[in-house]
């Protein structure tokens, strides 16, 4: 009789727990809350002070610019209703939207705007972003809702600027922008409103109900910072996640399980990212273009994307995505070919010793390549390097550090002689801030210290060009220039890959990233 009551509890108790985990779910879900997984923490939310992806990606939930990039990344009104280029592309005249609203209820005007602008140039802000709107003139509010922006001479990427989250006047005029506690209690026109962060764990995120784009469809976004993949993919499988980014690692392993399968669909986006070997040419061993052609000839990168990515990536001649307009498919690809390596490598001076190893003046051929831990891509794309050079006579040891110590002590200080990164596309063409000669400086976007007056007409002139068809040609010669230069050493472009639960609805997949249109987001029950 015990027994039996042994086993009738023990059939009650995991009953209840079913029941239970059941009800969490319902009530999670009727509650309308997403939980999101972040492989790494924003350092910053003000739009002002944005230098990284996943800061703009959270950023751009609760700020909103004059215009964004659709699903196919043209460029679309946001906060601005419609706009008018003058004919010499010296002048824009932005009409905004009325009746938007800031999360505090005051009302969205082009005083915002002009304070925005005022605020990105201003000595006295400390960001990257400054010369991001080019060569305006002046920003000038023309009545409530109006706006123009005066430029000294025609610039390509003038609407484009405009994405820049706008901030309120209201809450950050005088020297209130540069206070960081305003990234804990940010303000903006948004979808979302913050509502907690918890440093190092998760940022909590509120619908604004009164968000001009219309109410969004689910109430609370929940963005936990999980940095492990494995990790994120186990809490997805418990039902404690519900969206997160695929790594080309996972694509055929455990995503394919049948606690994924039957719960979440798999989304796929272009071109979303490309990934590199970046050489830092204050080293003068790299300055020869020779040898940066040598050491991409010694890369196996089919193998690399065939590993590494398990096939979810396509070969990269350049900084540009294939299915960009301004994308040259004529740039040149350095296939794998150890044999014309060793030959350009003998070119620049370097000879094999008895060792194996190539020595210039008796020094040997030694460099470490630099990496963060959490990328388990990057880790095994530098050892496949690693083991690729050696076979040529290169010598190279491979470091390994947390994201925020290698993008702050190691990316913005230069202090490195090589790196295997990746970066977001831009899907503008203009890319001065990543390769012109002038951006080399302490945490500006050209850390490997290319230089190429080629490059840097092209691009001052492309900035200059509004054409299309004219713009586009300029580009296609950045891409070529700097494919044969190697710039850096291209090694692929990879897809976004994304899973979601099947209640979410409305997701639109998109290179933006994976929380594209989330405010359009809504759960079924």
């Amino acid at each position: 009789m015990r027994r039996i009551l042994s086993v009738i509890f023990l059939i009650i108790f995991f009953l209840s727990l079913h029941g239970c985990k059941e009800g969490i779910e319902k009530q999670k879900f009727s509650e309308s809350t997403l939980v999101v997984a972040l492989a790494s923490e924003p350092l910053r939310l003000n739009p002002v002070y944005l230098s990284d992806l996943v800061s703009f990606t959270v950023s751009e939930l609760i700020f909103r610019g004059l215009v964004r990039l659709d699903k196919d990344m043209q460029i679309v009104p946001d906060l601005a209703e419609s706009w008018k280029v003058s004919d010499d592309g010296k002048e824009i005249y932005f009409k905004l939207k009325k009746g938007v609203l800031w999360h505090d209820g005051i009302e969205f005007t082009s005083n915002d705007v002009v304070f925005t602008y005022l605020t990105v140039i201003s000595p006295q802000t400390s960001t990257h972003l400054a010369e991001v709107f080019g060569p305006v003139k002046n920003v000038i509010a023309l009545d409530r809702y109006t706006v123009l922006v005066r430029y000294n001479e025609p610039y390509g990427s003038a609407l484009e600027s405009w994405r820049i989250g706008i901030i309120p006047e209201h809450i950050l005029h005088g020297a209130k922008v540069n206070n960081v506690s305003f990234d804990e209690a940010p303000i903006g026109t948004g979808p979302y409103k913050l509502k907690k962060w918890e440093r190092g764990i998760k940022i909590i995120l509120e619908s604004f109900d009164n968000y001009y784009g219309g109410k969004p469809g689910i109430k609370n976004l929940i963005l936990k910072i999980i940095p492990d993949t494995t990790t994120q993919l186990m809490e997805m499988k418990t039902g404690a996640i519900d969206v997160m980014e695929v790594s080309p690692l996972q694509f055929d392993r455990g995503i394919n399980s049948r606690e994924i399968s039957d719960n979440f669909i798999k989304y796929k986006a272009g071109s979303f990212r490309y990934g590199f070997l970046g050489l830092n040419m204050l080293d003068e061993r790299f300055r020869d273009k020779k040898v940066r052609q040598a050491i991409s000839y010694s890369i196996d990168k089919k193998w690399i994307i065939q590993s590494v990515l398990n096939n979810t990536g396509t070969k990269s001649t350049g900084p540009y995505p294939p299915e960009a307009w301004y994308y040259n498919p004529e740039a040149k690809y350095y296939d794998y070919d150890p044999v014309r390596a060793i030959v350009l490598l003998k070119e620049a001076g370097w000879v094999k010793g008895d060792n194996g190893v190539l020595y210039k003046n008796n020094v040997p051929f030694f460099f470490t390549i630099f990496t963060n831990f959490e990328n388990k891509e990057n880790m095994k794309i530098a050892e496949i390097i690693q083991d690729n050079l050696k076979k040529i006579g290169i010598e190279t040891e491979i470091q390994n550090f947390e994201w925020q110590t290698f993008r702050h002590n190691v990316i913005n200080k230069h202090q490195f002689e090589a790196i295997v990164l990746s970066r977001a596309y831009l899907w503008d063409p203009d890319i001065y801030d990543l390769w012109h000669s002038s951006k080399t400086r302490e945490g500006e976007w050209n850390f490997l210290s290319y230089k190429n007056p080629e490059i840097d007409r092209l691009l001052e002139t492309g900035r200059k060009t509004i054409n299309q068809g004219e713009r586009s040609k300029i580009y296609r010669k950045v891409h070529e220039i700097l494919a044969e230069d190697q710039a850096c050493i291209f090694l692929y472009n990879t897809q976004l890959v994304f899973l979601a639960h099947r209640r979410i609805k409305g997701i639109e997949p998109s290179p933006s990233g994976i929380l594209y249109n989330v405010e359009k987001w809504r759960i079924e029950l």
